[in-house]
């Protein structure tokens, strides 16, 4: 058997849309190639074959593969790597050598295998690969990290020269929001993907109407985003399920406009972002109306900065009076200074539990009660794609593009906060509570002295 003949074996070994698969990879001139695959059509075994192929083709190869957890290495991987390595002749067969944490071939090629959640990305540090590869991408917890900072400077020399790819393989993540979701749209962007569906990986149609089963039915969230490669949040996950595209509008300025109540409320980043929301309250609607939100992260968050840019907003959207302005108290020091320094008072929230003020969101949404101003991309991705950390629900999750979901949290300090009860048209416009249904020209003793025929 010669390396070329083993190489045959492997791939004639492969299922017709797996063999798809490896060409798309082959064939591709980009750095990377991203490939979206549904569920059942054999992913990790595809990428355990590639692995094996370049160790075998070209000697002394560097191969590193980034799996999500050690757990997953043990009884995924190491299953398929047994099976791949019987299928060839000894002389190209890669022994794995756990000291070193890699198989070990004849010809000098190394496979590298590590779980990297958990904070074990940089076990696959290295100087120089020929092939990385990053196996269920869309649940690696830090994939950009891992992908910029740690496997793609292998691919590439010193001198710029490229002397490596990487194949990053997963089914669609719980949320778009993860760091696979981005890499998808910049990739059909780039033309380095391709997408794989269950109706592609050669079942009958009996077969896949018992998938659709499992999945608890065709219409449902898991078989949509698990078999047919949907980016779209998971109900169990999902802090605002009943959100609703319908709701992003511009709402007309009407007559009472300058009655309303205005209010801002802000979550004090600080791993992440800092948001700020800017609202009135529509009371004769009963709506809160979301009309501009604003983020800042890393250096620029600065007490200085963030105050000036809510000065400055103030002033674009025409806030005379701003009614209630709320905020975590995670910094009460960074408050403060916005109270002395800039005559900024951010009262601190209080807080319930995490589900209890977070249903009450829910509740505003469902009843049609909070509208958001198209501007508002932030809120609007956070209210479309905001997940929770896992299934207890007690923390919100992390996000590459939105972060901890701060303008979510912010909005939640926001509704608890908001005074539904003072009718802010018939207290205001000159008039009091005692007074306001007596015309001022009639309210004084002289009149009253006439109308008693008094002089």
């Amino acid at each position: 058997m010669t390396s070329n003949e083993a190489i045959k074996i492997l791939y004639d070994n492969l299922k017709p849309v797996q063999q798809q698969m490896a060409q798309d990879y082959y064939s591709s001139p980009h750095l990377k190639q991203v490939i979206h695959c549904s569920r059942r059509l054999g992913k990790t075994y595809l990428l355990c074959t590639v692995a094996t192929i370049t160790a075998i083709h070209k000697p002394n190869a560097l191969i590193r593969y980034a799996s999500v957890t050690q757990k997953a290495v043990r009884q995924m991987i190491f299953p398929i790597m047994r099976e791949i390595m019987a299928m060839v002749a000894p002389k190209y067969r890669g022994v794995w050598n756990g000291q070193d944490g890699c198989y070990k071939f004849p010809n000098g090629s190394l496979i590298y295998v590590a779980g990297v959640n958990a904070g074990h990305e940089d076990d696959l540090r290295g100087t120089r690969s020929d092939l990385v590869i990053v196996d269920e991408a869309a649940f690696v917890d830090r994939l950009d990290y891992l992908w910029s900072s740690v496997l793609m400077g292998q691919l590439i020399s010193p001198s710029g020269e490229v002397h490596g790819r990487g194949l990053i393989a997963s089914s669609s993540p719980l949320s778009p929001a993860h760091e696979f979701g981005a890499m998808i749209m910049e990739s059909k962007k780039d033309g380095n993907y391709s997408s794989y569906d269950i109706h592609q990986a050669g079942y009958s149609e009996a077969s896949i109407a018992l998938f659709a089963k499992e999945a608890g039915g065709v219409h449902t969230t898991t078989w949509r985003r698990e078999y047919l490669n949907a980016l779209i949040v998971d109900d169990v996950l999902s802090v605002i399920p009943e959100w609703n595209n319908k709701y992003i509008q511009e709402l007309p300025t009407t007559k009472w406009d300058k009655f309303y109540h205005r209010y801002e409320a802000m979550d004090l980043g600080v791993r992440d972002k800092t948001a700020v929301l800017f609202a009135k309250y529509i009371f004769d609607k009963a709506q809160l109306y979301i009309e501009r939100d604003w983020t800042i992260s890393g250096q620029d968050t600065t007490t200085k900065n963030i105050a000036e840019n809510i000065r400055r907003i103030e002033s674009e959207l025409g806030y005379k009076k701003v009614e209630h302005r709320i905020a975590d108290n995670n910094s009460l020091i960074t408050l403060n200074d916005l109270n002395n320094g800039f005559g900024l008072y951010f009262g601190p929230t209080s807080k319930d539990s995490l589900a209890a003020m977070v249903n009450e969101v829910r509740l505003w949404v469902q009843d049609g009660r909070l509208i958001i101003h198209p501007c508002c991309t932030e809120l609007i991705s956070c209210l479309q794609y905001g997940v929770y950390q896992d299934n207890k629900r007690k923390e919100f999750g992390r996000s590459k593009a939105l972060g901890h979901y701060e303008a979510l949290a912010a909005l939640v300090y926001l509704i608890r906060n908001v005074d539904q009860v003072t009718n802010p048209i018939v207290t205001t416009d000159g008039l009091d509570r005692d007074r306001h249904f007596i015309p001022n020209e009639v309210n004084n003793d002289s009149e009253i002295l006439k109308i008693f025929n008094v002089r």
